[in-house]
């Protein structure tokens, strides 16, 4: 019998597939099968590595907020200390909203987590205590270690959620700039007390 091959290189090939056919298609009409065959691979050789779309969808988003949060640290880093907070604000609020389709994985994962798949919602548990944990290192970094932010990296989490629902739906304009200002003045708050 043969012994199936399981490298980075072959979860790579699924990861870009089902990326690019999600941007295309959308999550719903986008199969398991569908990426296997975009891959190059066998369909036991994609249920090898995700059982579930929940599950390669999530790996998907997490190497997407992995990104994310990374460009913005390295951005915060060249920026310096001089950044005023409501232009973090306001970067990190553009750069997660960006994408529609990243958005609209969020939801879909969301969704699936509070539906169908317990072990998903597991993993989104943990997915935004560390969400969070980045948010207040980050937090840390625009206004220095004598605040409390971790009500504050909560709220902001939150808050990236809404707004991303809100511009999926169509809601009308958002104003970021008045969010990114609201909280500028939280943390200046969380800061002096």
């Amino acid at each position: 019998m043969g012994q199936r091959k399981t490298t980075p290189a072959n979860r790579e090939k699924i990861i870009q597939a089902a990326s690019r056919l999600i941007r295309e298609r959308g999550i719903d009409n986008t199969t398991l099968a569908d990426i296997a065959v975009a891959a190059g691979i066998s369909k036991g050789t994609l249920y090898y590595y995700y059982s579930t779309k929940g599950d390669l969808i999530f790996d998907i988003a997490d190497r997407h907020m992995n990104n994310l949060t990374d460009r913005i640290f390295r951005w915060l880093e060249s920026s310096g200390t001089a950044v005023p907070p409501r232009r973090v604000f306001r970067m990190v609020m553009d750069t997660v909203m960006h994408s529609r389709s990243r958005g609209q994985m969020h939801v879909y994962l969301i969704q699936e987590a509070l539906t169908e798949n317990p072990s998903l919602r597991r993993r989104f548990v943990e997915e935004y205590k560390r969400w969070r944990s980045m948010i207040e290192q980050g937090l840390q970094r625009v206004y220095g270690e004598s605040g409390e932010y971790a009500t504050m990296a909560r709220v902001l989490l939150a808050t990236i959620d809404g707004l991303i629902l809100q511009r999926l739906l169509g809601v009308e304009q958002l104003p970021t700039d008045e969010i990114a200002e609201y909280f500028e003045v939280a943390g200046n708050a969380s800061v002096s007390h």
